[in-house]
C-alpha cells in the first residue's frame, strides 16, 4: 500500500516539476548601420504583448528567465521599428537585426511600405552576414518576424 502511495507522490511531484520550470531566453539586438551592425542599447523587451520583462544592455545583449509561456516577443527602441517576433519553444537564443525608421518626407505610405518590404526581404542575408562577422552565433533566425504594412 505504501509503495503505491509513494509511487503516486513521485509521479505527481515530477509532473509538477516539469511544468513549473523556468525558461531562459537570451539574445542580441543590433541594427544595420551601413554594414556596421551596431548594438541597440536599452531596448525594451515585452513578452506576450503585455509584460515588460527587461531591457538590453549597452552591448545590445539581454537575458531573462520566466516561468510564463512565451509565444510572442516584442522589442522596441527609439529610432527603430518595433520588432514583433513569434518564437517557438525551442527558440532560446534570439539574434535580431532591427530596422531604422524611415525618414522620408513627402512620400506616400505605399512607397514607404514598398521600401520597408525590400528591407524585410533582405534581413535573412543580413543575419547571415552578421554570423560571418562573428556577431551572431547562428546563421539563421529561430523566430518568425512578419511584415506589417503601415496604414
Amino acid at each position: 500500500m505504501y509503495k503505491h502511495v509513494f509511487t503516486i507522490l513521485i509521479v505527481f511531484s515530477s509532473i509538477n516539476a516539469i511544468y513549473s520550470q523556468n525558461r531562459a531566453i537570451q539574445g542580441k539586438v543590433i541594427y544595420d548601420n551601413y554594414n556596421d551592425f551596431d548594438p541597440i542599447p536599452y531596448a525594451d523587451i515585452i513578452i506576450n504583448d503585455s509584460i515588460k520583462i527587461g531591457r538590453t544592455g549597452m552591448d545590445g545583449c539581454f537575458q531573462f528567465e520566466t516561468s510564463l509561456p512565451v509565444n510572442k516577443l516584442t522589442i522596441s527602441s527609439v529610432g527603430v521599428e518595433d520588432a514583433d517576433l513569434i518564437i517557438s519553444d525551442n527558440c532560446n537564443n534570439i539574434e535580431l537585426i532591427m530596422i531604422s525608421l524611415p525618414h522620408r518626407c513627402f512620400m506616400s505610405l505605399r512607397k514607404i511600405n514598398k521600401e520597408r518590404r525590400k528591407i524585410y526581404k533582405n534581413l535573412p542575408r543580413l543575419h547571415k552576414e552578421a554570423y560571418e562577422k562573428g556577431i551572431f552565433q547562428s546563421p539563421y533566425a529561430c523566430y518568425i518576424q512578419e511584415f506589417y504594412e503601415w496604414r
